[in-house]
């Protein structure tokens, strides 16, 4: 976070209203002018760029709807604060303390002077302000105190070094009404001073929604007076689990915390400040095993429970009995007494029915409502809440399961997350719709080489991918399309233990979607966005916060090279005609490294590496590096083919990803990994008839994400390719006793053999059996490599 420097240039700020408004001044009532000092020091006191550029090539995060540059610069010289602007800024001596001199009098109209004009006519948009700055002086023009925060913060980035600014003439307003950013704190726990750091940042790029996911099953964060059991025992664990999820470790150190409500308020407050909106999250009726380790009566079977250590979705739930209803109405009026956002987030996903199917009082709730099944006892559910909701005049949001059989209620809005369908669905129901697709939006997803990342859920999310996303589905029409207030970066931290970790995997992905929502789409230019975001995180970092720069990272391709057994390997920048260096180190050869620019031929085995040759970059050293063993057997650099093509996302390496001698992780990420979701024959040639020993296939097994092991591996040879005969195979007992246990394994067939042509036939798990996550859906299987002895 930014520091006071030692010395502090004050500035004159008046706040004028338009003739043509009418009325009471809502500047003097409302919270503009307190809020803008929070951000005022920023105007005046953080770098912006060294220079700003020609044309509207400007440094603006996220990038205003309409700009001009009218040439030349305006420079700051003395700023003196006006007494008019006094009155209307009661936090203002805490800024201008710093300065010894006293605050001369600036009538309106002086040189020098910033001035804040209201208007309600001109202006109809509360978030739209226009700014021009020109030889003389600063005006920011806007209908609200929203307006005006916004037209600060674009200043702010304005300023350059020296204290100057570029003349030119922005009007500007977002895309969007909703513009969120989530942090689940349930996972992990973070601090007060953490929580408003966040907001900070949220603020900075123009987000006017956090979305805190403040319960789960591992942990119940708020304070509730009436249930005190909620922080006592709901929010302390006896352990965490470690590492990734496929080996499910755990330790058993103590873990917890919550917010008090005097924290809250403090927090809803310093939001408030800096124009954003905190919609809380109170999971149900699923992900709600801290509240009944807590309070187990509100179960269907009584506990006991503990709060949960591990990752997941697990089966007990809320009861749909009326005691439990009158417990969350409780719960909900307090959190509605903290909370004044319009809506109430509910969760509503992940809700496993097993309990219910089996639950007397839950049986009895659907004959008594005329309910045909347990999907139809949830939507029940989900209108009693609204029903609790709308007593206070709210709303609530869930995610897309909500939309499920029984019908929504016409108040609740809903989170599409399980891709853009549920959006549709909702949106074409009439149903308010805030869009978080995994694919785009999930920010615990990788984000570069899972090789060289901290370990994440899974995925693979790029910063380019988030850029290039557009909120609105295909499929609506105009009237639909109305429907789509916006879009949510989601931040689940199971794998995030501390602050800097969340830093990390949320910039500078959230600054691209901060310029999706607000950014009208003809003036989003990746290029632009490229250019100018090295600057932005080198301030960031001077600011204290931990920045990721894997958008940066060389990919690294391998296909078949010119002569037998040799791989071509090629390096792609992130951005066009950028250089890289690769440098090829042949295994115990330290001596003849081989250097290359953009691609190479390699024989054998070895390390690869490649990093950006980027001149004069200011984070030259920080530059992440690309590396890639490769692990050359008979089969490395060979021919191959196969009766299926890998299943989108898995299959991002191609098929010839299982001879490039490179093994995957134990994690299913990145291009190493292929995935089928049935039986697949992979056809290998050899080039030549080859005696060999053993053949090695790796796969991967982590049924807790419905990946299983293959059934059984088959191995059939041929010298022509027409003739085959069966040579071994290998079955998963072999391989892995531990049914539970999970990541990657090996699957080897030993045996003296000799052929050209050599066929696998990977036998899949078929459909995923009751019991155990996925059941009733096709398994995936995961191979990584087939290497010949």
């Amino acid at each position: 976070m930014n520091q006071p420097p030692e010395k502090q240039i004050t500035g004159s700020f008046t706040v004028i209203q338009s003739d043509n408004h009418t009325g009471q001044n809502p500047v003097t009532h409302g919270w503009i002018i307190t809020a803008a000092v929070v951000i005022l020091w920023q105007v005046f006191l953080i770098p912006g760029s060294a220079q700003i550029p020609v044309g509207c090539d400007l440094p603006l995060f996220p990038f205003p709807a309409s700009c001009s540059l009218e040439g030349g610069l305006t420079t700051a010289t003395r700023w003196a604060w006006s007494p008019e602007s006094v009155r209307f800024l009661p936090k203002l001596s805490e800024y201008s303390r710093h300065d010894s001199s006293p605050l001369p009098s600036v009538a309106p109209g002086s040189e020098g002077t910033i001035h804040l004009f209201l208007d309600t006519i001109s202006i109809q948009h509360p978030e739209s302000y226009l700014l021009v700055i020109d030889a003389r002086n600063i005006s920011i023009t806007a209908s609200s105190s929203t307006g005006f925060l916004h037209g600060l913060r674009t200043l702010a980035q304005l300023r350059q070094a020296d204290g100057a600014y570029p003349r030119l003439r922005i009007a500007d307003q977002p895309r969007f009404a909703y513009r969120g950013m989530h942090l689940d704190v349930s996972r992990h726990f973070f601090p007060v001073t953490f929580i408003k750091r966040y907001l900070d940042l949220l603020a900075r790029y123009k987000f006017n929604t956090f979305h805190w996911h403040l319960t789960d099953d591992q942990g119940w964060r708020l304070e509730i007076k009436s249930f005190p059991k909620l922080t006592e025992i709901g929010a302390w664990r006896n352990g965490s689990q470690q590492g990734p999820y496929a080996r499910m470790a755990f330790d058993t150190v103590r873990y917890g915390g919550y917010y008090s409500q005097d924290e809250v308020r403090d927090i809803v407050a310093y939001a408030f400040e800096r124009g954003i909106t905190i919609i809380p999250e109170i999971e149900m009726p699923g992900h709600a095993i801290a509240a009944l380790a807590a309070y187990p009566e509100y179960s269907c079977s009584g506990g006991p429970f503990s709060v949960e250590r591990g990752w997941g979705v697990f089966e007990d739930v809320f009861c749909t009995r009326e005691e439990t209803f009158l417990f969350l109405e409780k719960v909900l009026n307090e959190v509605m007494d903290l909370f004044p956002s319009p809506y109430i987030h509910i969760g509503g996903d992940e809700c496993p029915r097993t309990r219910w199917h089996s639950c007397p009082q839950c049986q009895q709730r659907m004959a008594s409502e005329g309910l045909r099944n347990e999907d139809e006892l949830q939507a029940y559910f989900t209108r009693r809440i609204q029903q609790m909701a709308s007593r206070r005049g709210r709303k609530i949001i869930g995610w897309d399961e909500i939309l499920e059989e029984g019908g929504l209620p016409s108040q609740a809005a809903v989170m599409s997350w399980r891709g853009a369908d549920g959006g549709i669905e909702a949106a074409k129901s009439g149903h308010a719709v805030v869009m978080t697709p995994g694919s785009h939006c999930y920010f615990d997803h990788y984000q570069g080489d899972p090789a060289f990342e901290p370990v994440a859920i899974g995925g693979h999310t790029p910063l380019l991918k988030v850029y290039d996303y557009e909120p609105v589905p295909h499929g609506l029409t105009t009237e639909e399309e109305r429907f789509i207030l916006g879009a949510q970066g989601n931040v689940w931290t199971e794998y995030m233990t501390d602050e800097s970790h969340v830093e990390y995997m949320v910039l500078p992905r959230m600054i691209a979607l901060a310029e999706v929502l607000w950014s009208p789409p003809t003036t989003r230019d990746a290029d632009r966005f490229l250019k100018h975001l090295e600057g932005e995180l080198t301030r960031l970092e001077h600011s204290g916060y931990t920045v990721s720069r894997s958008h940066q990272q060389v990919s690294l391709h391998t296909d078949q090279g010119p002569s037998e057994g040799t791989l071509l390997i090629r390096a792609t920048t992130p951005e066009a005609d950028q250089q890289v260096e690769m440098i090829w180190t042949p295994e115990g050869d330290t001596a003849n490294r081989q250097i290359a620019f953009h691609q190479m031929v390699v024989s054998g085995s070895g390390e690869v590496t490649a990093r950006l040759l980027l001149a004069n970059h200011p984070a030259a050293n920080q530059l992440p590096v690309s590396r890639k063993i490769i692990h050359h057997n008979l089969a490395t650099g060979k021919a191959i083919s196969s009766s299926l093509p890998p299943v989108d996302p898995y299959q991002a390496g191609g098929i010839f990803s299982l001879v490039n001698g490179i093994q995957a992780g134990d994690m299913p990420a990145g291009r190493e990994w292929l995935g089928w979701r049935s039986d697949v024959a992979i056809d290998l040639d050899l080039g030549r008839p080859l005696s060999f020993r053993a053949i090695k296939v790796g796969a991967l097994h982590m049924p807790h994400s419905w990946i299983h092991r293959p059934v059984s591996l088959e191995v059939w040879i041929s010298t022509d390719g027409i003739h085959f005969e069966k040579w071994g195979q290998c079955d998963a007992r072999e391989v892995l006793n531990d049914e539970q246990s999970g990541g990657r394994l090996v699957y080897r067939i030993n045996g003296e053999g000799y052929a050209r042509f050599v066929r696998l036939q990977v036998q899949s798990k078929g459909i995923i059996p009751s019991g155990w996550p996925g059941a009733g859906h096709p398994a995936w299987t995961f191979l990584d490599e087939w290497a010949m002895e």
